[in-house]
């Protein structure tokens, strides 16, 4: 349902800013959407509202469970829209392996499943790591030697494996090769 068209129907539909404003304020954390919806908001409308804006737009007119009903809605609506932009913005599975250190704290409070390695190819010939390398691989991703170092190799299209290490780094090894470095990925 558009958020517009039902504020538009309401008996208070003249302060449509306002109460986008307050739908804002109540986006705060919680457990779940469905909990959301069951559960009485920290902060009311009545609250956040100025006494002059609450009575300009009818809400004054609501009876206690009336307002309750309405604050809980709010919320819960708020929370739900939270969610999905959060699903939107973070990715997930392979796309996000990689990118925490983007998105840190983002995936510390909404953390999402992520892979603990990841295996593609480094399309072209590959000529080894010499300190500042840039791998670019099958799948996309881009990623940059993160410490010095150096191993040379000339192959075409090698399989690569980048797993997570200590202390959120990652290493590149190529397949065939003992060799591993430290990288950190570009996009």
């Amino acid at each position: 349902m558009n958020v517009w068209n039902a504020l538009s129907r309401a008996p208070w539909a003249a302060c449509k800013g306002a109460v986008v404003c307050v739908v804002c304020a109540l986006a705060t954390p919680f457990a779940s959407a469905d909990e959301a919806v069951e559960t009485r908001p920290k902060q009311e409308i009545q609250t956040l509202m100025s006494a002059e804006e609450f009575r300009s737009a009818g809400l004054h007119r609501l009876s206690p469970e009336e307002l309750e009903a309405l604050n809980t809605w709010l919320y819960g609506y708020v929370e739900i829209e939270r969610r999905e932009a959060v699903e939107e913005a973070i990715p997930s599975g392979e796309p996000s392996f990689g990118l925490e250190h983007v998105t840190q704290r983002v995936a510390s409070i909404f953390q999402r499943d992520t892979p603990d390695e990841i295996e593609s190819r480094i399309v072209g010939t590959f000529r080894g790591w010499r300190g500042n390398t840039v791998f670019n691989l099958e799948n996309g991703q881009t990623w940059r030697q993160s410490e010095a170092g150096e191993f040379f190799v000339r192959i075409e299209d090698p399989v690569v494996r980048i797993r997570r290490g200590a202390f959120g780094s990652y290493l590149l090894s190529v397949e065939g090769y003992g060799s591993t470095v430290r990288v950190r990925r570009m996009d």
